[in-house]
């Protein structure tokens, strides 16, 4: 049963724009609205029928055709749909639930005709992909993946055109997908995308740049270079002005230039290009792979202030991601920090990384937030400083600060799988668990691999009480990094709440078994205590995760499993003594 099309057409209801032909929907200023594929066909087909009642088996039949699937599937996406076009609770203005039978489009719909074409006129927005490898040479990967970085920022500085962040345009990395289909998930109306191949000791660079209205070729140009060893990143200097220069004449309305500092040690740069690949990989062996890059290129160039926030970040992720204590990592983190900030105090990278290491390892929450208001003032677009403000004022109890920020966050960069994620989280924070799984189960159809997606999907289904799927979810985020006690611990915890405690306990004894071996965040030994209904031996636990300043228990206000201690005088006196008590 699909839509039938009616090309050319578009339909308007409310601030919203819907055009079948190009699969967009936008509002009243023609911004993008970020919708999962299944969300916007469901909406394009209540559209194509408002007014009259779709039963849910026919709306199921036509977005998922010959697929079995749960009618929570199609309940969650309408949810994502009513929050997208503002319906509140109670109040459904576009989309009413036909109890018992199916769904109705209530709001009223009018065809405006022809799309007009907004992005000739209005400001460019541009996605720069991953330039693709097309060597044998694993070092033109980094390559590819640093002229896109280049590209971004100095895009990025030409008024006023939009550019998207990096982790968005980079999850394309490696897909086969259709630059439309790209564009619109991003809400660019241009792609550059681009090539790299070695021959020998000469370097081919090809770039092209797309309208994604019809995805006709714009520009393109190649650039052949000789190279020596170790020069590949002179070469990138050199194209980065290069390509912005020609470009920005097809840039609406865009004004600035690339910048250009051939004095640039080219060695340090890629250096810091290098530790940026392996640490975005999140891995035990790319996080300790990067170290030693941002180390090396900041023995080179001391004052070199971006491979001091990598080095910060590195070392917080050695906290966060791979556990290992705070009283080896946290000072290392709160050090390159501190010296990011002093080597560039107008980064908004620098105080962003440095509020971060404040809050996760000395709880420092007013010193944290001056540093994270002085990284909006210098950069008010930087989704990491709005994602980490939001982390902030989750973790102290400030709701609405937190969704309004990150909401943010996730506009500059919509694709990102953490930008999403900790979204979900802040929205299971809030008491808003339904929504919560929402988001988090988008996340996951957006990227299946976030460990932070199911792991956090599994707490919320905890709070829900769906221990069986909390249990699915904890395993599969497991899986994606088995040695992290945190996934264990709520495996074991969602395990021990669906009556399988014998499964429960044998999880505990393991991990107090590897406790002798290895560092064990006491955290997590609390956890699948208080999963077992042991409140007197998860305080205990919770006491020796203070005392070892666990990254955790920054989240002990907000968490909900820790909801049943809240009264008590010891948990009481936990928050107090971490800060969290206000």
């Amino acid at each position: 049963m699909a839509m039938p099309s009616r090309a050319g057409r578009v339909y308007a209801f409310g601030d919203f724009r819907l055009d079948p032909v190009k699969h967009s929907l936008v509002g009243r200023d023609g911004t993008p609205i970020l919708l999962t594929q299944k969300a916007y066909d469901i909406l394009a087909y209540l559209i194509e029928r408002a007014g009259a009642v779709v039963c849910k088996d026919e709306l199921m039949q036509a977005v998922w055709p010959g697929t079995a699937v749960e009618e929570n599937n199609l309940s969650q996406s309408i949810s994502l749909l009513r929050r997208t076009l503002g319906d509140s609770r109670g109040e459904h203005r576009c989309i009413a639930t036909v109890a018992g039978y199916g769904y109705q489009f209530v709001a009223a719909v009018s065809e405006v005709g022809p799309a007009i074409e907004k992005a000739q006129t209005a400001a460019a927005s541009i996605a720069v992909l991953p330039f693709m490898n097309l060597s044998a040479d694993p070092d033109c990967e980094y390559f590819g993946d640093g002229l896109a970085e280049e590209l971004i920022d100095a895009f990025s500085k030409l008024s006023p055109v939009r550019v998207v962040a990096r982790t968005s345009s980079f999850s394309f990395k490696g897909k086969q997908a259709d630059v439309r289909e790209i564009a619109n998930q991003l809400g660019a109306n241009l792609v550059l995308e681009g090539s790299v191949r070695k021959f020998g000791n000469r370097l081919r660079i090809t770039a092209r740049l797309v309208d994604a209205a019809d995805g006709y070729q714009l520009w393109s140009e190649s650039y052949d270079r000789q190279i020596e060893s170790g020069d590949t990143l002179a070469v990138q200097e050199e194209i980065t002005p290069a390509v912005v220069d020609a470009l920005k004449l097809k840039l609406p309305g865009a004004n600035g230039s690339a910048p250009n500092d051939p004095a640039e040690d080219v060695r340090v740069r890629e250096l810091y290009l290098k530790g940026r690949f392996y640490s975005y990989r999140l891995s035990h062996s790319g996080i300790h792979t990067a170290v030693p890059c941002f180390e090396e290129a900041l023995k080179l160039r001391p004052s070199y202030a971006l491979a001091q926030v990598g080095l910060a970040h590195a070392y917080r992720m050695f906290g966060m991601t791979l556990e290992m204590p705070t009283s080896v990592v946290g000072p290392k983190a709160i050090e390159a920090a501190l010296k990011a900030v002093q080597m560039g105090d107008n980064l908004a990278e620098a105080h962003a990384v440095l509020a971060l290491s404040l809050c996760t390892y000395e709880w420092r929450w007013s010193a944290a937030e001056k540093h994270l208001r002085r990284a909006l003032e210098l950069d008010p677009n930087s989704a990491d400083a709005l994602w980490i403000y939001s982390d902030f004022c989750a973790k102290l109890g400030r709701h609405r600060e937190a969704l309004e920020r990150i909401a943010r966050a996730r506009e500059l960069d919509p694709l990102s799988g953490l930008m999403n994620a900790m979204e979900g989280q802040y929205l299971l924070h809030a008491g808003r668990t339904d929504e919560a799984i929402a988001r988090l189960r988008e996340t996951i159809e957006l990227d299946p691999k976030s460990r932070a997606a199911h792991w956090f999907l599994a707490n919320a289904y905890i709070d829900k009480g769906s221990f069986a799927e909390a249990v699915a979810e904890a395993a599969a985020a497991r899986a994606l990094c088995p040695s992290n006690t945190q996934m264990i611990a709520t495996e074991s915890y969602a395990n021990a709440r669906l009556g399988r405690r014998a499964e429960a306990r044998h999880a505990l004894e393991t991990l107090l078994q590897s406790a002798r071996d290895r560092y064990v965040p006491s955290y997590s030994i609390a956890m699948m205590y208080n999963g077992l209904d042991e409140p007197g031996e998860a305080l205990t636990w919770l006491e020796r995760a203070f005392e070892n300043r666990d990254v955790f228990m920054t989240s002990i206000k907000v968490a909900p499993i820790w909801k049943n201690l809240r009264d008590l005088a010891r948990f009481i006196r936990l928050l107090k003594r971490i800060g969290l008590d206000s």
